[in-house]
């Protein structure tokens, strides 16, 4: 069994001595010892070791302000009860007046748990970081089902040690619901967010401008458009409150687009990437891709380097080339680009091109 992305207390289950200072830290983080550990085969412990490798990759990368961001995965299997507090049992919370989701009643719902560092997710106890929540058949309810105290114990704290020791899910959990509602089937299962560095410093520059963005982007790797342009693109959303319904909604409209694939990847500006996938290292792999070009771009200002972009003329030139050797026809071979067909040509002729690849 592949363990490589399991996260160390999903395997080597060792939590702290009982009454220890840190032990009593756990119990308040949300760790709850009379649960079964949950099996790194599952799915939600394979969904937990990819959120720990996420967090470590895009922290050692310096991806990342601080450890800022959030990821959730919808589930297809119902999580082991022995694993999850009894409903009954399990904080009762409600989503805003504008978010129903009825269509997740009874889903389990994988997620970051507010003020999270992503960093942690995979050295600490999952407890410690994500929670289950569980949709009550109303649309307007959920239940934490991990990562958190029972009711019963929350109500018999006090309001400060309440107020200190919260256990709730990321304040942008309305985003995953209403996206994963409307859009599982079209290969929503993960969303990643996060804040990106260079992507965020680009953002307010002169490229900043969403006009200006995505083609800046896509004019220091020639692969962007390639991924992307058929997707359309980068959907951009001027800046708003993080964490309000209107923002759900503009995220769902600009990733519907009204192409066939929907879009990979949003940019919140200002604020950080919002991308989508069939896992969370597919999701992750999108917002990475855009933090890598525009690092590269800002390091090469930085430092004086002459890296030119490509010019649209360029970009549209390289498109032609990659779909024309794409094409193809049902039980048909592959059919030549132009390209292909002027370097035959010139083999036949005994004659050697300078450059066949001259960009104009």
């Amino acid at each position: 069994m592949d363990l490589t992305l399991a996260n160390p207390y999903l395997t080597h289950y060792q939590p702290p001595p009982a009454h220890s200072y840190l032990y009593r830290q756990w119990c308040a983080r949300g760790y709850q010892p009379g649960l079964h550990p949950i099996s790194p085969d599952s799915e939600l412990g394979t969904c937990i070791g990819q959120m720990g490798w996420v967090g470590a990759h895009a922290h050692t990368h310096d991806y990342l302000w601080a450890s800022a961001g959030n990821m959730g995965v919808i589930l297809s299997e119902p999580v082991d009860a022995k694993c999850l507090i009894p409903y009954d049992e399990a904080p009762r919370y409600t989503l805003p007046a504008a978010i129903v989701v009825k269509e997740l009643a009874g889903r389990h719902v994988l997620l970051t748990k507010s003020g999270s560092r992503l960093d942690m997710i995979g050295i600490e106890h999952p407890a410690l970081n994500v929670t289950v929540i569980e949709v009550e058949p109303d649309g307007t309810h959920y239940r934490m089902r991990f990562g958190t105290q029972p009711q019963a114990e929350i109500g018999n704290s006090t309001e400060s040690e309440n107020a200190t020791h919260s256990c709730v899910p990321t304040s942008e959990m309305f985003h995953y619901l209403l996206i994963f509602e409307q859009l599982e089937k079209h290969g929503f299962q993960a969303l990643v967010h996060l804040q990106p560095k260079f992507l965020n410093l680009i953002s307010r520059t002169e490229h900043g401008h969403p006009d200006r963005f995505y083609s800046f982007l896509k004019g220091y790797e020639p692969e962007t458009p390639i991924i992307y342009d058929a997707s359309g693109g980068i959907g951009f959303v001027q800046e708003r409150v993080p964490g309000i319904p209107e923002l759900s909604y503009e995220s769902l409209r600009l990733f519907e687009n009204g192409s066939e694939p929907m879009r990979h990847i949003l940019y919140w500006i200002g604020h950080g990437t919002f991308s989508r996938g069939t896992d969370v290292l597919e999701a992750y792999k999108h917002a990475e891709y855009f933090e890598a070009v525009a690092r590269m771009a800002w390091e090469a200002n930085q430092r004086q380097v002459s890296a030119e972009a490509y010019s649209e003329e360029i970009v549209n030139c390289i498109l032609r080339e990659f779909n024309a050797s794409r094409t193809t026809v049902e039980n048909e071979p592959v059919k030549q680009s132009e390209a292909a067909t002027v370097l035959l040509d010139l083999q036949q002729e005994d004659q050697t091109p300078e450059n066949l690849y001259n960009y104009p």
